[in-house]
């Protein structure tokens, strides 16, 4: 029988492959419980018959006669502030069938991937915030995905060996040339954001390219990444982009993120294939160029201040759409949004819901913490409020309004909804105190009303009121 330390985390085996296996599983167990292996077991995350996860490793590690495909011995960044150099020298890893290897974090150098070309089924590195270069992992010509990502490369000439790879990260390495890789016509998926490039004119030749990320290169040129017709997703944050006109030439694009420039958008309307957009934080004012994204599924339109929401009633598809810091003071035009799922408009000066979301049946996750809101019967008594999701509905921390905010968020209504009788705003203002005072009850009485129906309780409500 095969003891295994209580210590033991997530041990696990494939029953339908114990048989065929056992003398490898037995094999495999015995060789990490060595105390001279892999200390007493207690690091271990995960264990089967195909994946090895070790986590805050302080001892020497040797893993022998084992069928691991997949060996995660990377750390968290939180982890990683308060870890010694990983001891490891992979002739101590007779792993002949590994494929996916995970080293992140871990202070290495570059003597101790020597022997990394003995792994020949190794597909899948990734060495990130290592002071490691290609110096050995050139010749793992195997390889189709590569992460080295801030590893403080200075040259990456040897790159064009890995003539297989299809995704490769380079970010945040800050004094590259990147001309190698332009050699690797292979590449699909390429991230070299934050690595203070301005000028990428080659990039046009990677005509396979279908995922790219250029975020935070200020003053980058798009000139070249235009001539990519086949980018599906494309990520500019924070490059201080001033003008997006040619981008209208990326007509398979889906996914694109421009948040943090201050642009004007109007390029945009010609991307009808988009399904997810994010445009956080690029001082908008009007969003009349998005009324032909008829297939935008997923909208993020965050830190806008100045923002007028009108036109996106028109956009019905939309399943996301995250209205934080937008100064709103009403979300009536969302009315014909029936298709909601997820609605984020925390951080804004919304006063009245009244029934402006009872069309929102399919509505899982709601999020209106930090607003005016002192009325929640029509989400609480509305059928879908039991179906949201319970991690994801967060109405904390309302403020009282303002007699100015009252007067603001009165005069908007009327224009939106002229059948509502505008209220007497300074005794509104003092009715919010016993309305505060009387939401407990309001809630109670849906509970209770819930527990002798079939209906399962309503949702913890998290509900704290400032002046």
């Amino acid at each position: 029988m095969i003891k295994i330390n209580q210590n033991v985390k997530n041990l696990k085996y494939d029953s339908k492959m114990t048989h065929k296996y056992e003398r490898q599983i037995k094999d495999g167990i015995l060789s990490i419980t060595r105390d001279t292996e892999v200390k007493n077991f207690r690091f271990l995350e995960q264990f089967n018959i195909e994946i090895l996860k070790i986590r805050n490793i302080d001892k020497q590690i040797k893993l022998r006669n084992m069928t691991v495909r997949e060996l995660d011995l990377g750390k968290q960044m939180e982890e990683y502030e308060y870890q010694y150099k990983l001891n490891l020298n992979l002739n101590d890893l007779e792993l002949e069938n590994l494929e996916v290897l995970n080293l992140q974090y871990n202070n290495l150098e570059n003597d101790q991937l020597q022997n990394l070309a003995k792994f020949k089924k190794l597909h899948t590195l990734n060495v990130s915030f290592n002071k490691v270069d290609l110096t050995y992992i050139h010749n793992v010509s195997s390889l189709t995905k590569l992460s080295m990502r801030e590893c403080e490369l200075q040259n990456i000439d040897q790159i064009s060996s890995l003539i297989n790879l299809q995704e490769l990260d380079l970010s945040t390495n800050r004094n590259i040339n990147l001309t190698p890789i332009y050699n690797i016509k292979g590449l699909i998926n390429l991230n070299i954001s934050d690595c203070n490039l301005c000028q990428i004119d080659q990039i046009g030749q990677l005509t396979n390219l279908e995922v790219l990320n250029l975020s935070n290169n200020k003053g980058v040129d798009l000139t070249p990444v235009c001539k990519l017709k086949s980018l599906t997703k494309l990520s500019l944050r924070h490059c201080d982009l001033k003008n997006i006109g040619q981008i209208v030439f990326l007509t398979n694009l889906e996914v694109l993120d421009i948040s943090s420039n201050t642009i004007n958008i109007t390029p945009l309307s010609s991307l009808v294939g988009l399904i997810q957009l994010d445009l956080s934080m690029c001082g908008l004012t009007q969003l009349s160029a998005l009324k032909p994204l008829i297939n935008l599924r997923n909208l993020k339109l965050s830190f806008n201040y100045f923002i007028n929401i009108t036109e996106l009633q028109y956009i019905k598809n939309i399943t996301h759409l995250n209205l934080l810091w937008c100064n709103l003071v009403s979300i009536y035009v969302l009315r014909p949004l029936v298709n909601l799922e997820n609605l984020n408009i925390s951080n804004n000066k919304i006063v009245y819901l009244d029934a402006n979301l009872n069309n929102m049946q399919k509505l899982q996750i709601f999020t209106a913490e930090k607003n005016r809101i002192s009325d929640f019967s029509s989400i609480i008594k509305h059928k879908y409020y039991n179906n949201l999701d319970e991690k994801g509905f967060d109405i904390s921390d309302q403020k009282i309004p303002s007699e100015e905010e009252l007067f603001n968020a009165n005069k908007k209504r009327h224009v939106e909804a002229p059948n509502i009788q505008l209220k007497q705003i300074k005794n509104y203002r003092k009715s919010l105190q016993m309305t505060f005072s009387n939401f407990k009850k309001q809630i109670n009485e849906v509970m209770n009303n819930a527990s002798q129906s079939e209906i399962s309780s309503p949702r913890t409500l998290f509900v704290f009121f400032n002046s």
